[in-house]
């Protein structure tokens, strides 16, 4: 998830000239002793509606999903780089051919593109907060620094003829050893520091090339193949039963009412009427330390603090531990009881402390008071995000 910073902000995303509608990116959770990505794309004939089916990785390091990405294309002709999707944050980056810490991402050749453009030329940067792995950052976050520029930002074919994104020569350590290259965030409708205005996929939207504001995401737990993202819409085949949605709170994140919390069904009077921001680049959950604090003395004393943020317990025990959390999203008459199974509680070891297995809440107070929930919720269901009619939505995943 992104968090403000002291420099402008950058874009994460920009990409796709689709058909007129749903367009559907299955993905895969990605494993770090996979080398590189297949390269392939398989494209929908022409006449066909327009759902376009691309290979991705899902990131799981011992038996948490961390991220999703896929391949985009940069430039004339294209130049291929590995993005994560995260609604934590608004626009896209990608390493420049000058940047030295970038570790093992691909680097983008703006001189071998030839519908490159300078401009605006504008320098920038932004923070996150909460980084690509379980293991939180540092209090004040790490950021990208670079420069906003121009070019060509496509997928499976479809592209954006002038999408502006942010062309780092710095990244920081938590992108040094990852298997993608970049970032492409989709917040609300409006919400970019680009000086375009456009965020890549509200442009998209805004020219008429998808059937919906909707984008859907299908990340199913524990599977390391057949998860997708359908922009424009949903994919019925993804999902059962009805889709049950909750209003989003006018903000630049997707960010919910959250009425309660129960712990196996146990009420926790600390966090009532909270405020959540539900966030797909993040692989863990996140609240103010006082509210994370009384979350796990109701759980079990023997869960301690690891550091400034992370809680975890010895690993030989976290199973007996563990329990089902179950929150409620939305207010007045809408609302949705979304849960996140025991199984999902343990994150796995944590680094640096041998025998240690992190716990899924972390504690986290610049997030200006609000929860912040990751993808060991989020892949329990189908999830559709509208931030043009500000609308979230729920569904029973369909195996």
């Amino acid at each position: 998830m992104k968090i403000p910073s002291s420099v402008a902000v950058v874009s994460l995303l920009s990409l796709v000239h689709l058909v007129q509608s749903a367009i559907t990116l299955p993905l895969k959770p990605l494993d770090k002793k996979i080398g590189s990505m297949i390269k392939q794309y398989t494209k929908t004939k022409a006449g066909e509606p327009g759902k376009i089916t691309v290979p991705v990785k899902d990131w799981i390091k011992h038996t948490a999903d961390l991220q999703w990405y896929t391949e985009i294309e940069v430039g004339s002709p294209p130049q291929k780089f590995n993005v994560i999707f995260d609604t934590g944050s608004f626009d896209m980056f990608i390493a420049n051919k000058n940047c030295t810490s970038a570790g093992n991402s691909r680097l983008f050749d703006s001189d071998k593109s030839s519908t490159f453009n300078q401009q605006p030329n504008q320098p920038s940067g932004f923070g996150y907060g909460t980084g690509v792995d379980s293991i939180p950052l540092q209090y004040n976050g790490e950021g990208v620094s670079g420069v906003i520029v121009t070019d060509k930002v496509g997928i499976a074919g479809h592209a954006v003829d002038h999408q502006q994104f942010l062309l780092c020569d710095q990244y920081p350590e938590f992108m040094a050893d990852v298997p993608f290259d970049g970032v492409m965030g989709i917040g609300v409708e409006g919400a970019t520091d680009m000086p375009s205005g456009k965020a890549w996929y509200w442009a998209l939207y805004a020219s008429g090339q998808l059937d919906s504001p909707e984008f859907s995401l299908y990340y199913p737990a524990g599977k390391v193949d057949g998860a997708e993202m359908t922009l424009g819409g949903t994919n019925p085949s993804r999902y059962k039963g009805d889709i049950h949605k909750v209003k989003l709170n006018r903000d630049a994140n997707f960010v919910v009412d959250q009425p309660s919390l129960t712990i196996n069904g146990k009420p926790l009077a600390a966090a009532a009427n909270q405020k959540t921001i539900l966030d797909s680049g993040t692989a863990y959950f996140a609240a103010p330390s006082k509210i994370v604090s009384a979350f796990y003395k109701a759980v079990s004393p023997k869960i301690k603090q690891l550091n400034h943020e992370a809680w975890g317990v010895e690993c030989d025990i976290i199973e007996s531990l563990a329990v089902e959390i179950t929150f409620t999203f939305g207010s007045g008459a809408e609302t949705f009881n979304a849960t996140m199974p025991r199984e999902s509680f343990n994150l796995g070891p944590y680094e640096g402390k041998p025998g240690i297995c992190q716990t899924v809440f972390s504690s986290i107070d610049a997030l200006g008071g609000k929860f912040l929930i990751g993808g060991p919720l989020l892949k329990q269901y189908y999830t559709v995000w509208d931030g043009h009619n500000m609308e979230m939505g729920f569904a029973e995943l369909k195996n």
